[in-house]
């Protein structure tokens, strides 16, 4: 038995697992409110009178809280605990997400509406992601891609319940989409109990250990900012080089949809290879093959356009859980703030620059602006190789 600062792990005990399933619930829910409005660019691009550049810049934009704001509500997480971070960054982000596709009018309301919902999603993910470490035990990268799965599936789900939703029930009807997020805000405030416990609030933050954490951490978030320029790019611009094939909407949607749905099961595929092999055999294949495979993509005909989209997503995100463990490694005793600053800081670089890929499209075109991109994925293998071992981060 392994006793934490915020919960009891005891590796395969059924009630860790059951806790971890819920915590999983709570994570596809979350992660789906901000992946609701890529599906649907093409419309409000009409309906609000933006360019494919503006498109670009939304999820550069909504990193300012969906990402950059982490590792403060990491760190913020780990010394107060409690369970309003994980319920309140659920309830906020269904709510404003929701409404805004719903009812905003223009695109500078929208974008408000993005950064307020962003700031419920950052305050999601560091403290749920620290307490599934917590529960895990010693099979961490298993646990991690559990848990990351449901933000995964979230993702895959989220383009047909916004076009499916559109098709049926217009445009403002999309706010129905913010039930779901909270029902199951209140089922994870009943869950959650005992509350999290508080680290010691004396724990200093700037010591040698977090400062060698600190040292190893660069490559990794070059890595994490080169995959999810990548993902951003294929989230954002799809729809937009679908739409101008003339293909419905419903299309894309469900392309995205593959994307993550297979994206998901590689998720749980990385976190348990990476179990046995380590971090750079997951990190180094996965780029070669999403280059590949995002390339094939672009020029793949009929049903191997659905393949290659598919297997694009399984490659692409069979990362999330490796990067997930090892950020937690480098800080052990900051596990809320590493989750943070792992997927905060490197998401934000890579969505920030989304908007340079936008801008690419504009001047020349979708197809080339997602070449690039495949190009940029294998930049990502340098620093891959540069990693130290998770198990030894100062060595």
């Amino acid at each position: 038995m392994v006793t934490t600062g915020r919960a009891t792990a005891i590796p395969g005990d059924n009630g860790s697992l059951w806790k971890t399933s819920v915590f999983t619930i709570a994570h596809f829910l979350n992660d789906s409110y901000p992946n609701l409005y890529p599906a649907l660019l093409p419309i409000l691009m009409v309906v609000m009178h933006f360019s494919v550049v503006l498109a670009g810049l939304l999820s550069s934009i909504a990193a300012l809280t969906t990402q950059l704001l982490q590792p403060l509500m990491g760190l913020w997480a780990d010394r107060v605990g409690t369970r309003y971070f994980v319920v309140g960054g659920l309830m906020a982000g269904s709510i404003v997400s929701a409404t805004a596709l719903a009812f905003s009018p223009t695109y500078g309301l929208f974008v408000t509406a993005l950064l307020i919902g962003g700031i419920g999603n950052a305050a999601f993910h560091p403290h749920a992601s620290a307490l599934v470490g917590d529960l895990s035990g010693s099979r961490k990268g298993l646990g991690m891609g559990l848990f990351m799965i449901g933000g995964n599936i979230g993702r895959a789900i989220a383009p047909i319940a916004a076009t499916t939703t559109f098709l049926y029930f217009g445009r403002h009807g999309l706010w129905i989409l913010a039930i779901p997020g909270m029902a199951m805000a209140g089922v994870m405030w009943l869950v959650m109990r005992p509350t999290p416990r508080p680290k010691t609030h004396d724990v200093k933050i700037w010591t040698p250990e977090f400062r060698q954490g600190l040292k190893h951490s660069g490559n990794l978030l070059l890595i994490v900012m080169l995959r999810n320029l990548a993902s951003m790019a294929t989230m954002t611009l799809v729809p937009i080089l679908w739409h101008t094939r003339h293909r419905p909407l419903s299309e894309s949607a469900a392309l995205l949809s593959v994307l993550f749905l297979l994206g998901s099961v590689g998720n749980m595929t990385g976190g348990a290879i990476s179990d046995r092999l380590g971090a750079k055999p997951v990190l180094i294949g996965s780029a070669v093959a999403s280059s590949a495979f995002l390339w094939w993509f672009l020029h793949a005909q009929g049903p191997f356009v659905w393949i290659a989209m598919g297997l694009l997503g399984f490659f692409l995100y069979s990362t999330g859980s490796v990067v997930m463990v090892y950020g937690q490694a480098l800080f052990p005793h900051n596990k809320g703030m590493a989750s943070g600053l792992t997927l905060g800081v490197g998401n934000t670089l890579g969505a920030v620059a989304v908007g340079g890929i936008g801008l690419l499209a504009k001047h020349t075109s979708t197809e080339m602006a997602l070449s690039l991109t495949a190009i940029l994925l294998l930049v990502s293998i340098p620093f891959s190789l540069r990693l130290k071992t998770p198990e030894t981060p100062s060595a």
